[in-house]
């Protein structure tokens, strides 16, 4: 296996606490922060599911008050919310912020922190260029169900715009068993390909390094071990913990990476059409697969050991490693067609819609692909994934 250069940059933020009493933990970690008052950014799947008492009991002994519960936030974050979750967390004299939930939850979160912790009132300034070189309020991130995939990491979507800053990694993650079994196999689907996209364009990243490599390696093969099981038994919660620990630590290693091209290409297809960055993934994550394997210079054998172990990619010649490790990839998310059955082909998307998504995700890819490079992905789509 070829050695990287011990020439990179890696950043993780945030602490994770994971385990089944890992919600009795925030007051402490929030006192850490001199914070005892926090506004818990959720919606309304989250407390039909009554998710946030499981959180309240978890405050009981601690003698800390929670701010309030804005329970607004949907499938779409937008500042308008953002701007109402502020005034409650000033209103109430909050010193910190919880996110309950996944997707726009933690986006809408990420929102109202800049805006309660900037005095200029604009988030959309940082979208425009401007560094986000403020001191934000401490926050704790929850994941649930139905993961949007880079919660763990720096990038927050308002309103259909999207930008990146180390200022916005959750300062504590809290993974327990009470808060992340899936409420369908679809969600765990779903959750489970966004993970996958997520670790393995951050392997196959130009800026891959060792310790980037950590993350991806535990993420894939905690997904390698746990996938066909948490579509059986979404409600497990052992199971669902162990994917929910992999989507944590494929959205750090995203954020260490170039965004990928099934994950810009998917987020475009979602805005024109309105279906979920998840159905879109599990359509063309096989087909960017086997264009990759297409292409004159092979992966390393990296895949194939971070999905099957040391035994068989040590049994494996090394001219035979990448397309094997392909191979496995493609096994794995096959296990999803079930779930997630729609195609590209039968979506009926207008050709010029396709060629929209495939010119705006190859120019936020800062060159890295090209839109022909979106329509081949598409196109192989069509044959990969019947």
């Amino acid at each position: 296996m070829k050695m990287k250069l011990f020439d990179y940059r890696f950043f993780s933020h945030s602490k994770i606490v994971s385990g089944s009493c890992a919600l009795e933990t925030i007051p402490a970690e929030l006192e850490s922060y001199d914070a005892r008052k926090p506004l818990v950014i959720t919606g309304k799947d989250i407390t039909r599911r009554g998710l946030e008492k499981k959180l309240i009991r978890a405050f009981y002994d601690s003698g800390f008050p929670l701010g309030g519960i804005y329970d607004e936030v949907r499938d779409y974050a937008g500042i308008g919310l953002a701007q109402e979750a502020a005034h409650l967390f000033r209103e109430r004299g909050c010193d910190s912020l919880i996110s309950l939930g996944s997707g726009p939850i933690t986006d809408t979160a990420r929102a109202v922190n800049i805006l309660v912790s900037d005095a200029s009132g604009d988030p959309f300034r940082f979208f425009d260029g401007t560094p986000l070189a403020i001191k934000m309020k401490p926050m704790v991130l929850i994941p649930t169900c139905c993961s949007g995939g880079l919660e763990a990491g720096n990038i927050i979507t308002l309103d259909n715009r999207q930008f990146q800053s180390d200022s916005l990694y959750p300062d504590v993650v809290i993974l327990d068993k009470r808060m992340t079994p899936a409420c369908s196999s679809r969600c765990a689907a779903e959750s489970a390909v966004l993970a996958m996209d997520n670790a393995i364009s951050a392997l196959m990243d130009s800026k891959s390094n060792p310790m980037n490599d950590a993350f991806i390696h535990a993420s894939l093969q905690f997904i390698s071990q746990n996938l066909a099981k948490s579509m059986r038994r979404p409600k497990n919660k052992k199971i669902s913990l162990a994917m929910a620990n992999a989507g944590v630590m494929a959205g750090i290693a995203a954020s260490n990476a170039g965004p990928g091209l099934v994950r810009l290409l998917s987020e475009e297809l979602s805005r024109s059409t309105g279906l979920s960055r998840g159905v879109f993934t599990a359509m063309l994550l096989p087909s960017a697969l086997v264009h990759r394997e297409q292409q004159p210079d092979p992966l390393n054998g990296d895949l194939l050991l971070a999905l099957k172990g040391m035994d068989v990619f040590s049994g494996t010649p090394e001219r035979k490693r990448s397309s094997r490790g392909i191979e496995s990839a493609l096994d794995l998310i096959g296990m999803t067609k079930k779930i997630i059955p729609e195609t590209l082909s039968a979506l009926n998307i207008p050709y010029y819609k396709l060629e929209d998504a495939a010119e705006k995700a190859a120019a936020r890819s800062h060159k890295t692909f090209s839109s022909e490079d979106c329509l081949a992905v598409m196109g192989l789509s069509r044959q990969v994934r019947k």
